[in-house]
């Protein structure tokens, strides 16, 4: 008797969502505005810049690596600088 070659990646995941063809590739696509998918093109608020360098400051103190903490201070200054453009 003759066994068939079986594709145990569709077998696992044939009954999970997702699974088959898609038919409206713009549902599907991760990068697309309608699907709420990240492009990139948003600009960062000023609560998120000013959340980041308070992260980015604790991450330096902790961090035992002088490469990351020379870019985590690269990272500082430019926040600094966009923040030092905007009137608060």
């Amino acid at each position: 008797m003759k066994t068939k070659n079986r594709n145990f990646v569709a077998k696992n995941s044939r009954n999970k969502s997702g699974a088959g063809a898609h038919k409206d590739k713009t549902k599907y696509d991760r990068k697309n505005n309608m699907c709420g998918g990240y492009t990139g093109e948003h600009e960062e608020t000023i609560a998120n810049k000013i959340d980041r360098l308070v992260l980015l400051q604790r991450m330096q103190e902790t961090t035992k690596s002088p490469s990351l903490w020379f870019s985590y201070e690269e990272e500082i200054i430019q926040i600094k600088e966009d923040l030092g453009n905007v009137d608060f």
